[in-house]
């Protein structure tokens, strides 16, 4: 489950100058709300704060020495079957894989110390296996059957702490607040597609996710390509 823990309700409510706890529950709903839309913006399903306990995930193994996984910050386990039909996963040692980000033939090896996910897996050189069992798997189907299908299927298991990091990077606990803070002023103008800034004499139009949010997630990089 994606993580939209991001920012306190004290810190919300000292941005938008509030000291009461009368609207408690709907400025924590809008926090939650910020948090998942940042989620979305960045496609980053597993939010930006890794899980506290690691859980297992299963992947089509590449059949080779290079597997993709999703982002975590530590990696407990990996199994993976000795072939695309077999029924269980053999577990490997820590000496059988390494952890690491970014190009293979360029790897980080150590992305946690910057605050930097894992998003592979590769083969250790010096251990028994040789590359990650494939998933690609064909078989018969249709009618008697009288044609092949190939598809993917799990052969790797990898047990760890989904997610981006281990702590809120601070650019987003900013644009959480922003966010927030935006929003509940605009649900005090019954939402408005416009809003008045007397401050600044001018009219704020209403936005997917505010200009200031934007370069925020933009700048820092923090915008996952997708496919």
């Amino acid at each position: 489950m994606a993580n939209t823990d991001y920012a306190t309700l004290a810190e919300l409510k000292a941005q938008i100058d509030k000291t009461t706890a009368g609207d408690d529950v709907p400025l924590q709903a809008i926090l939650n709300a910020a948090a998942g839309s940042i989620n979305n913006y960045c496609n980053r399903p597993d939010g930006f704060v890794a899980d506290s306990s690691a859980s297992a995930r299963v992947y089509t193994g590449s059949g080779g020495p290079i597997q993709e996984i999703d982002e975590c910050t530590s990696v407990t386990t990996v199994a993976v079957k000795t072939s695309a039909t077999a029924s269980s996963y053999t577990a490997w040692v820590g000496t059988d894989y390494i952890e690491f980000a970014g190009d293979y033939n360029r790897p980080e090896f150590q992305p946690t110390v910057k605050g930097k996910p894992y998003t592979a897996l590769m083969i250790e050189p010096g251990g028994d296996y040789d590359h990650f069992t494939s998933g690609s798997y064909t078989g018969k189907a249709g009618f008697r059957p009288s044609y092949t299908v190939t598809r993917g299927v799990p052969t790797v298991q990898v047990t760890a702490k989904w997610g981006y990091a281990t702590t809120v990077p601070l650019p987003i606990k900013e644009a959480t607040l922003i966010q927030a803070s935006r929003w509940y002023k605009r649900g005090q103008s019954a939402w408005a597609d416009t809003v008045g800034s007397p401050d600044l004499g001018q009219l704020m139009y209403r936005k997917q996710l505010d200009p200031d949010v934007k370069h925020l997630l933009d700048d820092g990089r923090y915008v996952k390509p997708t496919i």
